[in-house]
């Protein structure tokens, strides 16, 4: 008899915080990465499935284009460092830990919102911090009020 496979909530059934701070956003250059504060921890949970949503108010009009990328920065064996220790700033951490891009609307003016949704993504196995880079054509707001949250899940098969 087959099984019905059905996703259920995680251990982080809820949006939750990403882990950054509302200043690490404030004119978040085109092309500039952030690395959040707070450590994820997903050794207990073991949870399978990510999904992480945001709303970012721009400095300027987003081009066609223009996309939010998700990195995922696994603490490494040195317990200090996560990823390949990029900081804060203009440069990117290495493609291998870029987990989703997602597209935004073109044309959302200066002061106003962009909204989206990455796509799904396998959570990793213990400690992590959250990365985002900004590539919408222009720089964030200068008080850019981001909200970026991640929820998680897994699978039931017993559906």
């Amino acid at each position: 008899m087959a099984n019905t496979a059905k996703l259920v909530a995680g251990g982080v059934s809820a949006y939750s915080d990403c882990g950054f701070t509302a200043a690490d956003f404030n004119s978040l250059a085109n092309g500039s990465f952030v690395i959040a504060d707070t450590v994820k921890a997903n050794g207990t949970n073991l949870d399978l499935i990510g999904e992480v949503s945001f709303i970012a108010t721009v400095g300027g009009t987003t081009t066609a284009g223009g996309y939010f990328a998700l990195w995922i920065m696994p603490e490494n064996r040195d317990t200090s460092t996560y990823g390949d220790a990029i900081t804060d700033g203009s440069t990117l951490p290495s493609s291998s830990y870029l987990v989703a891009t997602v597209g935004i609307k073109a044309g959302v003016t200066s002061g106003n919102t962009v909204v989206g949704t990455f796509p799904r993504f396998l959570m990793p196995r213990d400690d992590f911090k959250f990365g985002l880079s900004n590539h919408c054509g222009v720089a964030l707001n200068s008080t850019a009020s981001v909200t970026c949250e991640y929820r998680t899940m897994n699978y039931n098969l017993n559906g």
